[in-house]
């Protein structure tokens, strides 16, 4: 073969090498969990061939991918720090891409002295989540999600379905990573059986931008995720009850749910002028509801949710209400204005609400996702008062009648873009948020004034006719480019664009007789801007046990007003360096501590800042101030996790300090001669809100038979307000304590015993006003007893001791709920229930709110005692 032939023949064979090695460069690509089935994030993953290695790390959402394999077969191994190592061979026997989903890693034997962990730990705590394993927690055949939630440490259910976790609220229920009847909780936690619930994991959730860079900022929105066994993701069931009671009470309603693997739709609907659930909100309402949601992925790409929600709801709230307004006149001397009111509201409100999320994964290297969302609102309030305010030797009584209507559409839509780049950790994110909001309302109101003097009497009509149009629209556009300088350092830049523009229209009429005058005094058109432009840094380092962010940002802000009728214009500039930090410790798989600081602005409220007075009650006539400037807020917290995944025992911990430069408070200023006062805003410095609170939860045995709880919150603001120019401070403390005793005995008895005692202080800079106390103590049980497999026995009794209250009609409710139901056919589909709600007819709704200088007792009427009977019946079916 000569030297020619030879050369071409090797060229040949070089090329089919080449062809060959490119035609075997394939896509592997997983997700790391625990046995809980959580992600892993940070795993460390490797595959290897005979002559070759190559590693990588997890994202957050625990997954990997190797875009260039040489090799058909391979050995995988995954690890993590308090866990066992994970090795499997793996082939790609069709084309040249392979998803690997069975990588579930163990915890170590060894992670814990003395400590043999078998099974799924009950209980596990992450940076930012807390799973609870729902097998731990049993609840009885047919029971819906909210039940395992009452067994769950540190999450509150109240009687009208609102849950918290460590007193935040949940306001997003997510099935399956996906989103759940929006942000309708107390629907979502009913509509699910409790049989189907594999996890249910509590997400500080920071936004899709976290998600997939780390870098978090802000505060998290806290969100509850719910994940369904593999073998229940096919199937049916539904429930519907329908119950008649005195009183003309009523209560309908019918949920179904349809799974076909990731394709699910869910309904329910609701009539009733009965709560189920034993009484909660304020005043008696009658609702109609209708919701839908539809989840689906239609393929390895294209994933969507979507969900519907109706509800026409009418209130009658009949309220008293007492306020003590701590004034100090030019001398100093104090100065006590009381105001003691009754009032009888009625409304009527229509809401419809649609949202969604469209998300597509172009490729490995892509990611879109858009989130439109509607809402309609439409509501007719008519309202009747009385009130008598006294202040030094004068008084004045006010009858009040008014009628309002107002509309409402809100459309807002979210996109958010990421691109990955071949360099692991390089990204680029960019998205844009637009809300248009339009609303229209018209308010009349007939006001009379009786002015009692020392020595006379006057009295004063006032008819007042106002129509208001408000337009606004938020544009929000940003980008951020994350750059990895070595193997656990990333630095990010980013920048953020927001302009918020509001017109408003408000047109005044004095009516008299049938004749109605336009107030020229009182209407006028105003529009304002509020723009910032923020660019800022982040470094980031992610360690196996250390992981931190520190960044800084510099965002200038305008804030511009016009006065379209008087061609007055106001404009007010700042500037700040915002630092930002976020410090994240894993002591262990079971123990962990975050720090997080950021700052941000708040604009002033539309009202706040229109510069027209509003004297619709002429006791408290207000003025918006158009120069002021927005507020600058600075907050820290931190939260401190301990779980002891083998007894189930949890700690949480968490602490906030939050302040305010340029707070917007108010100020108010006597009228001479009368019990009126003017009221407008200023700008000031000083207040500060400091809060902390924990939960201790123990079993005192492996299957959780009987569980002690201890757990307590406090809060302090420093309150500040201006009264005829004196500067006041009322510094807030309220505190409260509770011990939970919970057992759970199997087919025999489920219940918890609840005692509290909380507290509530004020105490002001002068010593001009005395310091206010009230205190309250609570106590109670819930619980259900199981008779003869088919009959179960309820009861929900609490009782309420308060004092330091200042309102006369205070009492100290005793509220009794006692049902019974016995369940019978086939697979207990049917139940019939007889049910006492508030049997000592003694529920009503005590509060004691502090703004500022003001302290407000108040009390309302809430549904009271009827009985009722329900019949409830239940279809399902999983599986083939």
């Amino acid at each position: 073969m000569g030297t020619f032939t030879k050369s071409i023949f090797l060229m040949l064979l070089l090329a089919g090498i080449f062809r060959n090695s490119n035609a075997q460069n394939s896509v592997v690509s997983g997700v790391v969990l625990d046995t809980a089935g959580l992600p892993l994030p940070g795993a460390v993953v490797r595959i290897k061939s005979a002559t070759d290695s190559v590693g990588s790390s997890a994202d957050n959402d625990g997954k990997f991918t190797f875009t260039k394999v040489k090799y058909k077969a391979f050995t995988l191994s995954a690890s993590f720090i308090g866990y066992d190592t994970f090795t499997k061979q793996y082939v790609i026997s069709k084309g040249n891409t392979l998803h690997i989903t069975d990588i579930k890693l163990k915890p170590s034997s060894n992670t814990l002295d003395a400590v043999t962990i078998s099974g799924t730990p009950p209980i596990k705590v992450t940076e930012d989540t807390v799973s609870f394993n729902a097998k731990a927690f049993p609840v009885r055949d047919g029971d819906a999600v909210d039940e395992v939630l009452k067994k769950l440490p540190g999450i509150k259910v109240d009687k009208d379905g609102n849950v918290t976790s460590q007193g935040t609220p949940v306001t997003k229920i997510r099935v399956n990573g996906k989103d759940f009847f929006g942000t309708d909780v107390a629907t979502a936690i009913k509509n699910l059986p409790a049989e189907i619930i594999k996890n249910l994991q509590f997400i500080d959730d920071y936004g899709d931008q976290a998600k997939l860079t780390g870098i978090k900022s802000g505060e998290p929105e806290k969100i509850l995720n719910l994940t369904i066994e593999e073998d229940k993701k096919k199937g049916y069931f539904a429930r519907a009850s329908a119950g008649l009671g005195n009183a003309d009470r009523y209560n309908t309603n019918i949920r179904g749910n349809s799974l076909k693997g990731e394709r699910q739709i869910s309904f329910n609907g609701t009539a009733a002028n009965a709560n189920m659930r034993g009484g909660g909100g304020d005043g008696i309402t009658t609702r109609n509801d209708v919701g839908l949601n539809y989840k689906n992925e239609f393929n390895t790409k294209i994933s969507a949710d979507a969900a519907y929600n109706f509800n026409n709801n009418k209130n009658n709230t009949i309220s008293s209400t007492y306020t003590q307004n701590f004034l100090q006149d030019a001398n100093q001397n104090a100065i006590t204005r009381l105001e003691d009111a009754r009032g009888n509201a009625k409304s009527d409100s229509y809401n419809h609400w649609f949202g969604g999320n469209f998300e597509y994964k172009i490729d490995t290297m892509n990611y879109l996702k858009i989130s439109p969302n509607f809402s309609y609102n439409k509501n007719n309030d008519d309202n009747t008062s009385a009130s008598l305010i006294t202040q030094d030797t004068l008084s004045t009584r006010r009858e009040s009648n008014s009628l309002n209507t107002a509309n409402n559409i809100n459309l807002r839509t979210n996109v958010f873009y990421n691109h990955k780049f071949a360099k692991k950790g390089r990204n680029f994110t960019t998205w844009g948020n637009i809300n248009y909001s339009s609303g229209e309302s018209y308010r009349q109101a007939l006001n009379q004034y009786i002015n009692q003097y020392t020595n006379a009497t006057d009295s004063l009509l006032q008819n007042q006719l106002n129509n208001q149009d408000n337009r606004n629209f938020y544009l929000n556009v940003g980008a951020s480019y994350m750059e990895p300088l070595w193997r656990k350092t990333f630095l990010e830049f980013n920048y953020s664009w927001n302009r918020s523009a509001t017109n408003n229209t408000k047109d005044t009429y004095d009516v008299n007789g049938g004749n109605q005058v336009f107030n020229p005094n009182l209407s006028n058109i105003y529009d304002y801007q509020f723009i910032t432009n923020k660019a800022g840094v982040n470094y980031r380092y992610i360690g196996e046990k250390l992981n931190y962010t520190l960044g800084l940002s510099a965002q200038p802000a305008l804030l511009r007003g016009q006065n379209l009728s008087t061609g007055v214009q106001t404009v007010n500039r700042t500037f700040n360096f915002i630092p930002s930090g976020r410090f994240s410790y894993k002591f262990s798989n079971q123990q962990s501590l975050d720090v997080n600081y950021w700052g941000r602005n708040n604009q002033p409220g539309f009202l706040q800042l229109q510069p027209i007075t509003d004297n619709s009650n002429l006791q408290n006539v207000v003025t918006g101030n158009p120069n002021l400037k927005p507020e600058f807020i600075n907050s820290i917290n931190a939260h401190y996790k301990q779980a002891d995944w083998s007894a189930g025992k949890v700690f949480i911990a968490n602490f906030s300090y939050q302040r305010t430069n340029n707070k917007i408070v108010t100020t108010k200023d006597r009228v001479p001669g009368t019990v009126n006062q003017l009221t407008s805003y200023i700008n000031t410095d000083g207040f500060y809100t400091l809060q902390g609170d924990y939960d201790i939860s123990k079993p005192f045995s492996a299957d959780r038979k009987f569980t002690l709880g201890y757990s307590g919150s406090g809060r302090m603001n420093n309150n500040i307000s201006f009264t005829d120019g004196s500067r006041i401070k009322a510094k807030n403390l309220s505190w409260r304590q509770e011990l939970e005793f919970r057992v759970d005995l199997k087919d025999i008895v489920n219940f918890e015993i609840e005692t509290s005692y909380s507290q509530n202080l004020t105490n002001y800079s002068t010593d001009t006003f005395a310091d206010r106390q009230s205190n309250r103590f609570e106590y109670g049980i819930e619980g259900r007893n199981y008779f003869f497999k088919d009959l179960t026995l309820g009861y929900d009794f609490s009782k309420q001791i308060n004092t330091g209250f200042d309102n006369g009609s205070v009492r100290n409710p005793t509220l009794l709920r006692l049902y019974s139901e016995y369940r019978f056919m086939k697979d207990n589909m049917a139940a019939i229930r007889i049910e006492g709600f508030d049997l000592l007819d003694q529920n009503s709704g005590i509060s004691r709110d502090v703004f500022d200088n003001v302290i407000v007792d108040r009390q309302v009427n809430r549904l009271g005692r009827y009985f009722m009977l329900s019949l409830i019946y239940r279809v399902r079916k999983f599986g083939s």
